[in-house]
């Protein structure tokens, strides 16, 4: 159902999506990452050392940034966004490979907004001195806001209209850290899964990373 709204008024509203695709097995794909990410932390945990002689402290700040690709229910003006954000973790196992981080972002393109505020579990796993893949995942909640009229799919976005969703985001990142205090590195695999509790959309993105550890 297509609803129109007159200029400058603004909604809000859950996410509507396509009838076709219904009700994925995210939960059970979330699951899975959680569990192994869980038993990595667990593995940490019992190491003797105290600490980690490749990080200068227990706090991580990066500013990401790269392009998503719109992959379920996400089509023409979906299609294909850029994305914005910043990582702020907190180390709590012994060696500062377990971190709880926090992780705002947007992915947009003129007259969309996809508001992102997710709480995820990362874990950095040693490959050399100071390289690390890590991954990640995430929970949180989602503003989809639209400034003009669209119309995508069998969707209708309203000018000024905000949806409100849930959001999960699993990842796969490669880190290097420089002297123990600065951060560069690669997320090659980010899928953002926007949804309701009947709906959803989601995207593949790559990224790009710098910031620091102290």
């Amino acid at each position: 159902m297509h609803t129109q709204k007159r200029p400058h008024e603004v909604t809000s509203s859950t996410f509507k999506l396509p009838a076709r695709i219904r009700s994925p097995h995210v939960p059970l794909m979330l699951l899975t990452l959680v569990l192994s990410l869980l038993s990595a932390m667990r593995a940490d945990a019992h190491s003797s050392d105290s600490d980690n002689e490749d990080k200068e402290g227990r706090f991580m700040l990066n500013v990401r940034g790269g392009v998503a690709i719109g992959i379920v229910n996400a089509e023409r003006d979906l299609k294909t966004l850029g994305m914005v954000g910043i990582d702020f973790g907190v180390a709590i196992s012994p060696r500062y490979n377990a971190y709880i981080v926090l992780t705002p972002q947007v992915d947009l393109r003129p007259n969309i907004y996809n508001v992102m505020l997710p709480v995820g579990f990362q874990y950095d796993i040693r490959l050399a001195r100071g390289l690390y893949l890590y991954p990640r995942i995430s929970l949180g909640y989602s503003a989809f806001i639209s400034t003009a009229s669209l119309d995508i799919g069998s969707l209708h976005f309203s000018e000024n209209q905000v949806t409100h969703a849930g959001v999960g985001i699993p990842e796969l990142g490669l880190k290097y850290i420089v002297n123990g205090r600065f951060n560069i590195g690669i997320e090659p695999l980010s899928i953002p899964i926007v949804f309701t509790r009947d709906d959803y959309a989601a995207w593949y993105r790559a990224n790009l990373f710098l910031g620091g550890t102290f």
